[in-house]
């Protein structure tokens, strides 16, 4: 590479379960510019979110922490300015740190570390949206109608706040590109698609409009296997109300069809995106990145949305190119958590803390990752309590707090539905997985009592907020006189 320090190029979507994508052997959205990154990438083919929910698992993203390590437990939660992102380090080392769409920081640091945005966040920067656990005794409780997003009359041709942003950050990433610094670059592009509503481009919805596509399989007992976490979670989706509407063949073929129409709009973006690379001579001298935050249900297990600890939910596509290096494929487990890290390595620089996260370099270029356990965690919104899934090798452990465990085998049952805790002849397995996150790494009580006691202060400076009309939403700095031709 012709430069000593690399521009990298993160390119980030939202809700993107690679099980839907011909990328990752998924079957669903055609991928052609994520196939022809992955030819000459590191494909990270078992890799998880750190959170199953869009804050905390940006969170864990810009500072390779874990969501219980800085706090950020929910969407409506901010995590400490004094903590470095990697952009803070990447700023440090002389890059132009730049983001371009969302990330979804909650909180009066609407930068963390960039130099600047390019556009503001499509989302809410206040606390309003940290909710307590649905009341029991309310069975018409919903903090969001999230099923009727999946209903087959409200997915097809349209328009939508969503894709007007995502056009947005397209066209500001573009235009950043064509006019590249001189010096070393370091450019976010963050979609907000496929996340619902799944309401799709024209020409999108005539590719995917007839799709045959494959949908979810129950077992006759399969209400029978929820657990007390995934009745929180059915509850906060609005599924004790539309279950069965979920279920209904219709609404899951819609559901799907809308999430594979989607996710080829993204993977077009992302294929001009790398267009203006090679236009402009950037591609040998640019580190490319694309992964998402957590996935989406999609129907399975009778589920929607994210917030669930299983496969669909929680795991996540990761591409790494680094010009010049072969391609690998990668199927031992790592971590969004892993990303910032490698970024830090990318520079040489050494965290002034400990991440959490370990560096994916040696892995791209061709070194054995050694299996250690990734973990996965959700404590907020519905749930209310300490909830983690660990996965190390063929085993994955899930831990609600107060709840009874369940131990899976992937390899042999990959659609998660053969509990296999309380085996005697897995009882060594078992405890080791209980004591990472029982042991005292993770503080179950702290974490149990914040997510209740900051609900109330929350509660007090949104009201004030909303009485005194006060934002922190990121605001653009236009300057008409530097724009176009002006002399």
């Amino acid at each position: 590479m012709s430069k000593k320090l690399p521009n990298i190029l993160l390119i980030m979507a939202d809700q993107m379960t690679p099980f839907m994508l011909e990328v990752c052997g998924g079957i669903g959205a055609k991928t052609e510019n994520m196939n022809k990154l992955a030819a000459r990438s590191a494909n990270f083919s078992a890799a998880y979110t750190p959170s199953p929910i869009c804050v905390p698992a940006r969170s864990c993203l810009m500072t390779g922490l874990y969501t219980s390590t800085t706090g950020c437990y929910d969407n409506g939660d901010p995590y400490h300015s004094f903590i470095p992102t990697f952009a803070h380090y990447l700023t440090n080392a002389g890059y132009d740190t730049v983001l371009s769409g969302k990330m979804h920081f909650v909180g009066a640091d609407q930068l963390h570390g960039f130099e600047r945005r390019l556009n503001t966040d499509i989302n809410p920067s206040g606390f309003i949206w940290s909710y307590p656990l649905p009341p029991e005794d309310d069975p018409t409780f919903k903090a969001f109608d999230f099923a009727s997003q999946y209903m087959v009359e409200n997915i097809g041709p349209g328009w939508s706040k969503e894709l007007q942003y995502d056009e947005e950050t397209q066209f500001k990433a573009l235009e950043y590109l064509r006019h590249a610094p001189d010096k070393p670059w370091m450019l976010t592009v963050s979609f907000t698609n496929p996340h619902p509503p799944y309401k799709v481009p024209k020409k999108y919805w005539e590719m995917y409009k007839d799709a045959d596509i494959l949908l979810p399989k129950y077992p006759d007992d399969m209400d029978d296997k929820y657990s007390d976490y995934d009745h929180a979670v059915r509850r906060w989706h609005g599924l004790h109300i539309k279950g069965d509407e979920i279920r209904k063949p219709e609404n899951q073929m819609a559901m799907r069809r809308g999430f594979a129409a989607l996710a080829h709009y993204v993977d077009d973006k992302i294929g001009e995106l790398l267009d203006v690379l090679e236009e402009d001579g950037l591609r040998e001298d640019t580190i490319v990145i694309v992964t998402s935050d957590h996935g989406e249900m999609l129907g399975e297990k009778g589920m929607i949305q994210k917030r669930s600890l299983y496969e669909w939910s929680c795991r996540i596509p990761l591409f790494i190119d680094i010009p010049g290096v072969s391609p690998v494929h990668v199927d031992t487990p790592v971590s969004l958590l892993d990303v910032p890290a490698t970024l830090i390595d990318i520079t040489g620089q050494v965290p002034v803390r400990p991440m959490e996260g370990r560096s994916l370099l040696p892995a791209v270029h061709g070194a054995k990752l050694e299996v250690v356990p990734v973990i996965s965690e959700y404590h907020g919104e519905g749930i209310m309590r300490p909830s983690f899934i660990v996965r190390l090798g063929d085993w994955k452990y899930h831990y609600c707090h107060g709840s009874t465990a369940r131990l899976f085998n992937l390899a042999e049952d990959p659609g998660e539905w053969y509990d296999r805790a309380g085996d005697p002849q897995l009882a060594k397995i078992e405890l080791e997985l209980n004591q990472i996150i029982t042991g005292g790494y993770f503080d179950l009580e702290k974490i149990a009592q914040d997510v209740w006691e900051r609900l109330r202060m929350k509660q007090i400076v949104n009201d004030a907020m909303k009485a005194n009309n006060t934002h922190w939403d990121y605001q653009l700095e236009r300057n008409a006189s530097t724009q176009f031709i002006r002399s």
